[in-house]
Order: structure tokens, then C-alpha cells, then sequence
């Protein structure tokens, strides 16, 4: 394979699970599992397997006090706080919508780098950012991805769901501990997320032994998880930031497919003007300017 090819095969396939993600979330909760419980069974799931392979690979998951902050941090937003907006806001948005959000993550990511001094702030990524929320306000109008003006206010609370990944993005970079193996942190990061996850459970009272027949449906969300989570590091380490970061276009595509297939969502022709927007407010804000 052409070497400018070789990422697009793993990120094709994380674009795929990723978009599957609300696919998940709303048939569980459509056979009666509570958002924060689904969030719970997925995450214990997907930390057990991987830590199996880390003990596979004979890698060790470190539990110093900076290891811990940081764990304890990234799992809070990128998974705890993001899964309660997120999967609280699933179950009255359609999957399809939910899907054009995930490209906010990363541009609001670099927007906050730059706001924090970690990236250089340009105009190119100011604009990219204004197309991003230009698309997804686009995609919340009348004949877009939004058939229903009434849950307006659950489609404004989704969209906090990447700024939950944005903050989880720049704590952890911030936060994590040098020479500790990224397949180590994903697993640390899971655990901690999942056992905050299970409080907030508790505390709304959606903490209870789930039906027997979403088991499998969860149980396949869980490996499915896990398998995102080693194909994101493996890229990350293989071809960059900047390269993993453009699997934003595939989810968003992917999960408008995914809505289609499963639940019959029929979005708006306006829907297309808003994909381009959010595509290409992320092109903008992600990919490299010209070299001087």
C-alpha cells in the first residue's frame, strides 16, 4: 500500500465503531437501560479487556499519585461527564445529529490549546471553528438533522459532549505523566472513568442489574470500546495527532448511516450544507497550513 494510504484502513474502521456508538446507546435505552448504567456495563467491559492485554503484553499500569490525578482527570471528561450529556441527550436526539457534534471535539481541542498558549492561534483556525458551530447550529434547524423543534434544548445539551473530549484532550496532555505507555494510560483512564460513571449512577438512581437481554448488546459495545481505544493509541503513535484527529469526517458519516440502518432516521436535505460546514470547519482547524 501507498504510504500516504496506510492510515486510512485503521481509521476508517475507528470511524465506523465510533459512529456506532449512539446506535448502541439508543437501543439499549430503548430496551430499558438507564444512560448512566449503559455508560457503566461499557466501560467495565472495555477496561477489562484492556486490561487483559496490557498483562498480555507484560505492560504495567503504574498507580502513582500522577498516574492516579491523571486517570482520575481524563476519565472524569472523556468519558463520566461526557457519557452522562452524551447518552442522557440520546434519548431524545436523533443518532445522526449526535454524529455531526463529534467533529466539535477536535476543533475545539486546538481552540483551547490556543486560548491556553499549548498551539498558535491563526486566523485559518478561527474560521474553521466559526464554519464547525455554523454547521452544527445549521444541522439544529427546521429540515436538517433535527426533525423535531421541541427537543431543541436536549440538542443544545449533546453539544457538551465534546466540549467534555476537548477538556479531556488538553487535561491529559497536561497531566500525563512522561514515559508512561499510552496503551497503560487508555486503561488506567477507562477504569477510573468507569467507576465514576457507576457513582453517578448511583447518585440518579439508575444503578441496578441491567435486563437480561441487553447484555449481548452491551457487551459487544464494551469490546467494541476496547478495540477503538487500541486502534486511537496505535494510530496516535504510528501517524500523529493531526492524522488520527481527521477520523471526525468518518464518524460524522458513518453515524448518519447508522441512524439510517437501524432506526429509519430520515435527515433533512439541509443536513448536507451542515456535514459540509462541520467538514469543512475541520479541515481548517486539523489539517497543516502551507510551509513557508
Amino acid at each position: 500500500m501507498h504510504p500516504a494510504l496506510r492510515p486510512l484502513p485503521p481509521l476508517l474502521l475507528l470511524g465506523t465503531i465510533w459512529g456506532a456508538t449512539p446506535a448502541f446507546v439508543k437501543h439499549l435505552a430503548a430496551a430499558g437501560w438507564p444512560p448512566m448504567l449503559i455508560a457503566t456495563c461499557a466501560g467495565a467491559c472495555s477496561a477489562l479487556i484492556l486490561f487483559g492485554v496490557c498483562r498480555a503484553r507484560g505492560i504495567a499500569v503504574p498507580a502513582t499519585p500522577a498516574h492516579l490525578l491523571h486517570y482520575a482527570v481524563s476519565g472524569l471528561f472523556g468519558l463520566a461527564l461526557a457519557n452522562l450529556v452524551g447518552f442522557t441527550a440520546l434519548q431524545y436526539v436523533p443518532a445522526g445529529f449526535f454524529s455531526l457534534l463529534v467533529p466539535l471535539s477536535p476543533m475545539l481541542t486546538v481552540l483551547g490549546a490556543a486560548l491556553l498558549g499549548m498551539e498558535a492561534m491563526t486566523r485559518r483556525r478561527v474560521i474553521g471553528t466559526a464554519l464547525g458551530l455554523a454547521g452544527v447550529l445549521l444541522a439544529m434547524s427546521p429540515g436538517a438533522a433535527l426533525p423535531d423543534p421541541r427537543v431543541l434544548p436536549w440538542a443544545a445539551f449533546a453539544a457538551l459532549t465534546p466540549v467534555c473530549y476537548a477538556a479531556s484532550n488538553l487535561l491529559a496532555v497536561r497531566l500525563a505523566p512522561r514515559g508512561a505507555p499510552p496503551l497503560a494510560l487508555a486503561t488506567g483512564t477507562l477504569a477510573a472513568g468507569t467507576l465514576q460513571a457507576a457513582i453517578f449512577a448511583s447518585l440518579a438512581g439508575q444503578m441496578r442489574l441491567p435486563q437480561i437481554e441487553g447484555l449481548p448488546v452491551s457487551a459487544l459495545q464494551g469490546a467494541a470500546t476496547a478495540l477503538a481505544f487500541m486502534i486511537y493509541f496505535r494510530s496516535l503513535a504510528a501517524h500523529g495527532g493531526v492524522v488520527t484527529s481527521q477520523t471526525g469526517y468518518i464518524v460524522t458519516l458513518t453515524g448518519l448511516t447508522w441512524g439510517w440502518a437501524l432506526f429509519g432516521e430520515r435527515p433533512g436535505w439541509l443536513t448536507i450544507p451542515a456535514a459540509a460546514l462541520v467538514f469543512a470547519g475541520l479541515a481548517l482547524v486539523t489539517l497543516p497550513g502551507r510551509k513557508p
